[in-house]
């Protein structure tokens, strides 16, 4: 064997191993890559479920549905506010009636707690202001019979519908509720939304004003 050929054989070798990993390893490296890529979760199929269930929000049995409110040219919810609360049947409080003695009691519920807050006491049947309850009593009046001991006044809370009646009126839907004074509270404590309608008329050249208002007495 001649030195050409041995250098041949020390030089032939190493190209060999070379070419291996130049064309080999980087197929087998692509090939692992590949199948590891069809073995790896879809990011989308793992993903928690949207939420596509019914939702429904509770609102207040009181409360009436909303729903959105126009008002013809001339009025507002400020003006429909202000006509409402200047209203003499609206602004008109709540009384509690309590016998004087020999009297008919009729509210007990009341009176017992105006009795139990030591602003009156039972006597003859009926019933006699304890001392000092003017003092917390505020506007309390007397009849021949009875006591009238005002507990509270209505509070307006918002317009929830405007309906044209046509020849320049309309009917406005609001609710109310009661703000007790001090005897108020001692009777009660919580109070339920109250429903109220009114009429207006006006429009055009004429400024919009109050023709009625219709709302409950009903201390709840």
């Amino acid at each position: 064997m001649t030195d050409g050929t041995r250098i041949l054989r020390t030089l032939a070798v190493p190209l060999i191993v070379a070419l291996v990993f130049l064309f080999l390893v980087p197929r087998t490296c692509q090939k692992a890559i590949g199948t590891r890529k069809l073995h790896l979760p879809n990011a989308a199929s793992t993903a928690a479920p949207s939420d596509t269930g019914l939702h429904i929000e509770s609102t207040s049995p009181d409360a009436p549905p909303n729903r959105p409110v126009t008002y013809p040219a001339g009025l507002d919810a400020q003006r429909v506010q202000y006509l409402i609360e200047i209203d003499a049947h609206f602004v008109e409080p709540y009384k509690v009636l309590l016998p004087k003695p020999g009297g008919i009691l009729l509210d007990t519920t009341s009176a017992d707690a105006l009795v139990k807050a030591g602003w009156f006491e039972a006597q003859g049947g009926g019933y006699t202001p304890s001392r000092g309850a003017t003092l917390h009593l505020s506007g309390m009046t007397e009849s021949a019979v009875a006591w009238l001991i005002p507990a509270g006044k209505r509070t307006f809370e918002r317009v929830t519908s405007v309906d044209d009646s046509g020849n320049g009126k309309v009917r406005v839907g609001f609710t109310w509720r009661w703000e007790p004074n001090e005897a108020g509270r001692a009777i009660k404590s919580s109070f339920d939304l109250h429903q109220g309608s009114a009429e207006l008329g006006g429009g055009g050249e004429h400024p919009w004003d109050l023709n009625s208002v219709s709302v409950d007495s009903e201390w709840r």
